[in-house]
């Protein structure tokens, strides 16, 4: 704490035990410092104790930075605090409200980080009975495994609803504060200095960031909305709102933050360094969360490719030592990332490059490192929500439009004795297409007595059905003896089961690979995205309909 707040402290403190003496009120004219601060005594190590003031925080996540911001610290760490309820023991802090008022003890515990065994060593050629080669020192007491920490890494957050606005410096938290309350009796904004502005746009940069790589000029609104509200004394006159003119300044911003990180050799930001062109930019698109992630500290592309090497020759292997590739899949993702976003291959060389990949398990691991979404239970979750009021609305388009393809999906559905949950999945998802008049086709249904190369010949992207010869035209999941994936005229997955699994893993590879949907298909899969698994806000006319009748419904 800073010598003058140290002495407003006991001045205040003395000013309340006169008034008691005296037995007048007290009143809560006390100093600023008394009235907006948290004193904090934080456990860094058992001899790295520091004694601190944090303007009160609204959440842990402020908190965090808070204590960042104080102790120059870096981010991940978990906090816990002496609970008074429990005689002072250590209890986990997940709620801001949890932690006692005006000052607690905090102890500070991080996860583990990567570090390369030597720095001239190979990272292949594992003992028999090892998981991996990657070797882990704390940074703390603290465990975790390679693939937790490499996911730390990684962005685990979509774009808020409503943005949270990051904890300033301790002096600029002041000046606003005082500044809010001068604004709620006479309406008068801050005439917000160089030092202010600098402050503000910075830290709300690096919380942008933290989410989107390339916001868009909607989400820089709300961002700006968000601080007006949060600090109306930051309204700045000449407008409706107040925040045009922070939008326009966070996205010059914006800018040059990610200019300053392209040079200090950011992945994701280095490969649009020569691309002026905003159509042939490579960045999310579809929301994802980690686009193009960075080599993981303290290794280079080398020793990577070493790594992937080793999982190519372990798949061919009868006995595959499955927790190894998981992990090695997880510590290679920043490499393969690259390849498939700069370089983009064909599905044939990177089914040979990374031959693991091209599993369902694997898939979802995937999607998860690029999305931190599980795709297979949200997507379930989601169509079996939404699946009684789509077949509604088609049975409803089929009266009003007379709608063929509609009614034969629907009558067959009807005929089905067994397995409903799934011919209903199968139904509403095989039906999209139709209600939104789409002219592709995500399924061809063939006979077993077909040979699968003839029929996948001229596929770019899709799912062949086999069905025993002799079924009947209203099927039933027994009728059918194989499902298969097929990208740019490859099978690249076989035996999933039933048309609903090839569906999830069918999307779930089109993020792997960072293919763009099928033209032919685009409202499908935009509702699939914006509806089922809630990625991304703005909707075209079409989903948007689709999406308010369900409500309705």
């Amino acid at each position: 704490m800073l010598a003058e707040d140290a002495w407003l402290y006991q001045r205040d403190f003395y000013l309340v035990d006169y008034l008691v003496v005296l037995n007048l009120p007290i009143l809560l004219i006390l100093s600023p410092v008394l009235q907006v601060a948290m004193l904090l005594r934080v456990i860094l190590s058992p001899d790295n104790v520091r004694k601190i003031s944090v303007p009160t925080p609204s959440s842990v996540k402020e908190l965090c930075t808070c204590l960042c911001e104080k102790l120059q610290i870096e981010k991940g760490f978990t906090i816990q605090y002496e609970d008074p309820d429990f005689n002072n023991q250590l209890c986990n802090l997940h709620d801001i409200s949890e932690l006692p008022p005006e000052k607690a003890t905090l102890r500070l515990h991080w996860e583990l980080f990567l570090t390369p065994i030597s720095v001239h060593s190979k990272l292949t050629d594992p003992p028999a009975d090892a998981e991996s080669t990657l070797s882990i020192q704390p940074s703390t007491s603290a465990t975790s495994s390679n693939s937790t920490q490499v996911a730390s890494l990684l962005r685990s957050e979509h774009w808020p609803s409503k943005f949270p606005i990051p904890c300033f410096s301790y002096d600029v938290e002041l000046k606003l504060q005082k500044a809010n309350e001068e604004y709620e009796k006479n309406g008068k904004s801050l005439t917000v200095s160089r030092d202010i502005l600098m402050e503000v746009l910075g830290k709300l940069a690096e919380a942008i960031y933290t989410f989107k790589a390339y916001p868009k000029d909607t989400d820089l609104k709300k961002v700006a909305s968000a601080l007006i509200e949060k600090h109306p004394c930051l309204k700045r006159p000449g407008s409706e709102t107040g925040c045009e003119g922070w939008t326009l300044s966070l996205k010059n911003k914006m800018q040059n933050y990610r200019q300053k990180l392209c040079e200090l050799g950011c992945a994701e930001l280095i490969l649009n360094r020569r691309n002026a062109s905003k159509q042939t930019l490579k960045r999310p698109r579809r929301s994802e969360l980690n686009f193009l992630p960075d080599i993981p500290t303290g290794f280079d592309e080398e020793a990577l490719e070493n790594e992937r090497k080793w999982m190519e020759e372990e798949v061919k292997k009868k006995d595959v030592n499955m927790r190894a590739l998981n992990t090695k899949m997880d510590f290679t993702f920043s490499l393969r990332r690259r390849e498939v976003v700069e370089d983009q291959p064909l599905v044939s060389t990177l089914k040979q490059r990374w031959p693991a990949l091209f599993n369902e398990e694997q898939v979802y691991a995937e999607f998860r490192r690029i999305n931190h979404l599980d795709l297979k239970s949200t997507f379930l979750t989601s169509l079996d929500n939404n699946s009684r009021g789509l077949l509604k609305l088609f049975r409803a388009k089929v009266i009003q439009r007379g709608d063929c393809d509609l009614e034969t999906l629907l009558d067959n559905l009807d005929e089905q004795m067994a397995d409903l949950t799934v011919q209903r999945r199968a139904t509403a998802l095989r039906g999209l297409p139709f209600y939104f008049k789409e002219h592709g086709t995500i399924c061809k249904t063939i006979l077993s007595s077909e040979a699968l190369e003839h029929h996948k010949v001229g596929m770019k992207m899709g799912i062949l059905e086999v069905v025993s010869s002799n079924s009947s035209t209203s099927r039933s999941l027994s009728d059918v003896v194989n499902v298969a994936i097929v990208l740019e005229e490859e099978v690249v997955l076989e035996n999933m089961g039933d048309f609903v699994s090839a569906f999830i893993v069918l999307f779930g590879m089109l993020y792997a690979l960072n293919m763009e949907y099928n033209k032919d298909l685009r409202y499908t899969f935009e509702f699939i995205q914006k509806v089922f698994l809630n990625m991304g806000t703005e909707c075209s006319k079409k989903v948007q309909t689709l999406m308010s009748k369900l409500l309705e419904n």
